[in-house]
């Protein structure tokens, strides 16, 4: 017996106070200084639920490995780290936040499509060199006259296009090749080609899989205008970045904004950091004191799952197959 607190809950990364408190309250809680793949195996010997935010991998041999796990709870927008195969054969259930985190990484696409378009940066660094009249020619276009390209559809593409409707009255397409579909009526659905071939501004909204990983690569980057720009806060490896840096270089393209990497941080040699026009962050996103509130509410679905509950964000998990 294990007293009052019949649950054995592991968290393998940093996580609120509160959230820790909140699963405090119905078992014990063991947290790990880290997520490495032995260390969760030893953890989840007895364990009934793990929480994970962003580098632990919940592969089949992790959960293979925790004979008595019952949920898996990830403080994210998505489980692209979660093997729902194996999950739905083992019956555990998958909880996530799809929400968190969405206007605040909408905002900052935002913020890096205008610095971007706008040239803000590159004007800054000129004029702290001691350039001023040279940098006062007209250049760029006032965003009503771009055209914003979504490849994928999810919550904060759909945030964005509203911000760029209701702001700028921009003209909104997109194309989602899982079929997707927003809830924006003013967006037109396209084609893939059609997408790259009339985007002027084209984020990116994919989930990571095997079939999206280096989606926008050499050959469908130079379908892009030559004044378009490429901007990504959802998922590094869906650029092939090497590719990304040679088009940027040979001014086949305007510009790129990336706030997320395949390889973080960013390798000190890799071409993109001295690629032109082009503005790299480190996966700040939605690294808001807002968003941070709200990631860990996941913490209450665990809860629920625990004591037999039904959570209000499961994650969708394939048919177990034999």
């Amino acid at each position: 017996m294990r007293g009052n607190k019949p649950f054995r809950i592991v968290v393998a990364e940093p996580f609120a106070p509160e959230a820790v408190a909140r699963l405090q309250e119905i078992g014990e809680v063991r947290i790990l200084d880290n997520s490495a793949p032995e260390t969760l195996l030893a953890a989840l010997a007895d364990a009934d639920a793990l929480l994970v935010r962003s580098k632990a991998h919940v592969t089949a041999r992790i959960i293979d490995g925790a004979p008595k796990l019952k949920v898996v709870g990830r403080a994210s927008t998505n489980v692209d780290h979660i093997d729902l195969k194996a999950a739905s054969k083992r019956k555990i259930s998958v909880v996530y936040a799809p929400n968190v985190a969405v206007t605040s990484t909408a905002e900052f696409t935002l913020a890096l499509i205008l610095a971007l378009h706008r040239r803000i940066l590159f004007h800054d660094h000129r004029l702290r060199e001691g350039d001023f009249d040279a940098l006062r020619a007209p250049a760029g276009r006032e965003m009503g006259h771009q055209v914003l390209g979504l490849l994928g559809v999810d919550p904060v593409s759909e945030h964005l296009a509203k911000m760029c409707r209701a702001a700028f009255g921009m003209k909104v397409i997109w194309h989602d090749p899982f079929g997707h579909s927003p809830i924006l009526e003013a967006a037109g659905k396209v084609d893939l080609p059609k997408l790259l071939a009339e985007t002027d501004i084209l984020s990116l909204h994919l989930p990571m899989g095997r079939e999206t990983r280096g989606f926008l690569n050499a050959e469908r980057l130079v379908l892009l205008k030559p004044s378009a720009v490429v901007v990504n806060s959802s998922r590094g490896a869906l650029i092939d970045t090497v590719a990304l840096a040679a088009v940027l270089k040979q001014q086949r393209i305007a510009g790129a904004a990336l706030d997320v990497f395949e390889v973080e941080p960013l390798p000190a040699d890799h071409p993109l950091r001295k690629a032109p026009n082009c503005i790299l962050t480190p996966h700040v996103a939605g690294a808001t004191l807002d968003a941070a509130a709200e990631r860990f509410t996941v913490a209450d679905d665990v809860v629920r799952v625990l004591q037999g509950e039904k959570p209000i964000h499961p994650a969708d998990l394939p048919e177990a197959t034999r």
